[in-house]
């Protein structure tokens, strides 16, 4: 068994592989829940992307005192596209592999028309979009709050707004401060994505084929007039993707 590990800012989300094949995928609020975790399955190697340093250096030392051979990915590694982003040194490695998965499936199911642009979007504390051109170069994109982070931050920084719960939002017009907050964030994040798409499209003449991840995404998703491939587990798909692009390059 393979065992997968996305280090997220907020959540770690796992996933098992038996061969090409993914038996179990879960996300889990914090270290010590993962490490319940662990004690219940049988794995002989560990794939880790992490963007949160503390949390890493914590799991890693629970695989070390097991000998457990870790492969970490990092931007020095093969891909399956070119990367042509000005600052490699500070691209967050969730988002190469977001986007590596997701050209790995488009490829494998034949998804990609000529000149069309791949966007994988992943809702998680931040809203990132991460596009690959159509000659296969990994350009950049978008970063911005994410969802929650937005409503945190506006119950946090404000002396009257109330913090709503995402579950309520019906609409762009809100009729009362919850709902008019929820529009505010739900409704920024669709212009962000409709923008992008919109702005790609007038490029290659091709409606870009977007894939998407991360938990925040059911809350947004269902507004959008833009055809989304949804894949919980997209993150630890192209992570699987990357070892499997540099098996000899196994370290610990």
């Amino acid at each position: 068994m393979l065992l997968a590990l996305d280090i997220g800012n907020t959540n770690i989300k796992s996933a098992l592989f038996e061969g090409d094949t993914l038996i179990d995928f879960t996300v889990h609020s914090d270290s010590d829940v993962l490490k319940n975790y662990l004690n219940s399955i049988s794995f002989t190697k560990v794939l880790i992307s992490s963007v949160n340093r503390n949390s890493e250096s914590e799991i890693l030392e629970q695989f070390h005192q097991k000998n457990i051979l870790v492969f970490r990915a990092s931007t020095r590694n093969k891909f399956n596209f070119d990367i042509a982003y000005e600052t490699p040194q500070t691209l967050g490695i969730d988002r190469i592999c977001s986007a590596v998965g997701a050209f790995d499936s488009a490829l494998k199911d034949k998804l990609l028309e000529i000149d069309q642009y791949l966007v994988t979007i992943d809702f998680g504390t931040a809203t990132t979009i991460n596009i690959v051109s159509p000659d296969k170069k990994f350009l950049g994109g978008l970063i911005a709050p994410g969802i929650t982070t937005m409503l945190n931050a506006l119950n946090e920084k404000t002396a009257q707004l109330p913090l709503p719960g995402l579950n309520s939002y019906k609409g762009i017009i809100g009729t009362s401060t919850n709902s008019s907050i929820l529009s505010g964030v739900v409704t920024a994040t669709k212009g962000m994505i409709n923008e992008t798409a919109s702005y790609l499209k007038s490029k290659s003449k091709v409606s870009p084929l977007i894939f998407a991840t991360g938990g925040n995404a059911k809350f947004v998703l269902p507004y959008l007039d833009t055809k989304i491939i949804y894949d919980e587990a997209l993150v630890l798909k192209g992570l699987k993707t990357i070892y499997d692009l540099n098996k000899s390059g196994d370290r610990s």
